[in-house]
């Protein structure tokens, strides 16, 4: 199924391969973008929405370098490239709209826990990657497997189970492992995809991994902050281990209170990839 999925422009994955080395120079980042002009609009834009705050008008990709940093603009480059894969219609049901605020909301989320924990902000921008796409399988399920996803959107709906515990039992494997699949195909760093595959498995204690931990995280918060229509949370607050609430905070509400101004962010970024 991963191999039926279009790679990314050959563009962005340049870019994903040359952010990834620490010995890239900017400017080979910039001659791989500025080939590009479909990329360049859409990174400039990005760039100088409210989302970043720069107080500077952004009018070269290597402004977007210099300003945001190398990491940045990988992570703007990827998130361009899947929301841009994503297709907007299904016969399974499946509601791409609401995925696509659910895994904004993720990511934005994911990105904020980080902070709280202090993770630098040059690594923030992975952790943004993380929820924006730790729920990409579900749009492959649902555009490759769709008569079958329906059925297994139904059930999760109709017997209030998480939506990949229906889809282990009627498809053998489930949204994360796939979205894995396709991080490895990606070549999205090995942490990101550890995330990926493992967002409904709380770690057992903290610190082995804090992007898969903040993304576990996000991805419970979210549905607080806007319910899922394509299925219900997969892990209730009571459910939780006692390192969730050491780490972030005693409960959900107090870590939510904790995150500033969600909303906004949340609007900006939905903003930022709009089609």
């Amino acid at each position: 199924m991963c191999d039926r999925m279009p790679a990314f422009p050959a563009s962005v994955q340049q870019v994903l391969s040359l952010a990834s080395d620490m010995n890239t120079a900017p400017k080979e980042l910039v001659r791989v973008v500025e080939h590009d002009p479909v990329l360049t609009l859409k990174l400039l834009k990005v760039a100088n929405s409210a989302y970043f705050g720069l107080s500077r008008a952004i009018v070269s990709i290597n402004h977007a370098v210099v300003y945001l940093g190398i990491n940045t603009v990988r992570h703007v480059a990827l998130a361009i490239a899947a929301i841009g894969a994503l297709p907007r219609k299904n016969s399974a049901h499946f509601d791409t709209d609401d995925f696509l605020l659910h895994s904004l909301c993720t990511a934005v989320m994911t990105r904020a826990l980080a902070r709280n924990i202090r993770i630098p902000e040059v690594e923030a921008a992975n952790f943004f990657v993380a929820g924006l796409l730790h729920d990409i399988g579900q749009v492959v399920f649902s555009q490759f497997e769709p008569d079958t996803y329906r059925k297994v959107l139904q059930r999760s709906k109709k017997e209030g189970c998480p939506i990949y515990v229906s889809e282990q039992s009627s498809l053998g494997a489930d949204h994360s492992e796939l979205g894995a699949m396709l991080g490895e195909r990606w070549q999205l760093p090995k942490a990101l995809t550890e995330a990926i595959r493992m967002h409904h498995i709380p770690p057992r204690k903290s610190g082995g991994n804090p992007m898969r931990e903040c993304l576990f995280v996000a991805n419970l918060l979210s549905a607080r902050l806007h319910h899922p229509k394509n299925g219900p949370p997969a892990m209730e607050e009571a459910e939780l281990p006692a390192w969730v609430f050491s780490r972030f905070g005693t409960d959900f509400d107090t870590i939510l209170h904790q995150l500033d101004d969600l909303e906004s962010e949340l609007a900006l970024a939905t903003e930022m990839f709009q089609h």
